[in-house]
């Protein structure tokens, strides 16, 4: 599509909200229908212009990866060049959320959100071998906003990690940790977890490169 012929054509109003769609895709969000009382209209924008959004991210090297089944849309850079490292720790918490998501998900319909409590995860994390201290209340906080600003997972308002608050997995994570590599995130799971303490800062990461998405481990 010659995005320079077709944009002129959409009404005054369609251009605001092409602007505000690709907006958001490039400063990383990551777009999904929406709940049936709160349906997010710029899912249904992207999908009816899916051509011409995705021309114009191709002039700045970048394209549209809209996944009708996953039922979401996002910015990839066709370089990876806004590749995101991730500690062991961050890798670690991101590996045990992808196993968790994918024995919540296998047999429920795409309408149901996968969810897990933040006391779950800790504990999920202490029986794979992680030392209590290393995940406390404020660190796996830490962690998990990170892993949140990649739109990787959903946190409530004023999210601090309490045991009972509930993180929600987004259905990204498995654009990011693919379900044929299911086996080799939980080798991960089990090499992290027991890792020395003092490798956390080292650069890390599991899953693909692009705008949000972190890199493969080594």
């Amino acid at each position: 599509m010659d995005f320079c012929q077709q944009y002129p054509e959409l009404e005054p109003v369609q251009r605001e909200h092409f602007q505000r769609v690709v907006t958001r895709l490039l400063q990383g969000d990551v777009l999904i229908p929406g709940s049936a009382l709160r349906p997010d209209p710029d899912w249904r924008f992207a999908e009816r212009h899916r051509e011409l959004i995705n021309a114009y991210l191709e002039i700045g090297g970048w394209y549209l990866d809209l996944d009708p089944g996953l039922r979401l849309a996002r910015a990839v850079h066709l370089t990876g060049a806004q590749r995101v490292r991730f500690t062991k720790l961050e890798s670690l918490v991101l590996c045990l959320l992808r196993l968790i998501y994918h024995e919540s998900m296998r047999d429920v319909s795409e309408e149901i959100r996968c969810e897990v409590r933040v006391g779950d995860l800790r504990e999920r994390l202490i029986q794979a071998g992680r030392p209590l201290h290393t995940v406390s209340r404020r660190i796996l906080r830490d962690v998990l906003r990170r892993l949140a600003r990649h739109s990787l997972v959903g946190l409530g308002r004023g999210f601090d990690g309490e045991d009972a608050e509930v993180v929600t997995i987004n259905p990204v994570i498995e654009k990011v940790l693919p379900s044929e590599k299911i086996a080799e995130w939980a080798e991960r799971v089990r090499v992290y977890a027991g890792g020395d303490d003092g490798n956390d800062e080292e650069g890390e990461g599991v899953g693909e490169s692009d705008q949000g998405s972190p890199e493969e481990p080594r």
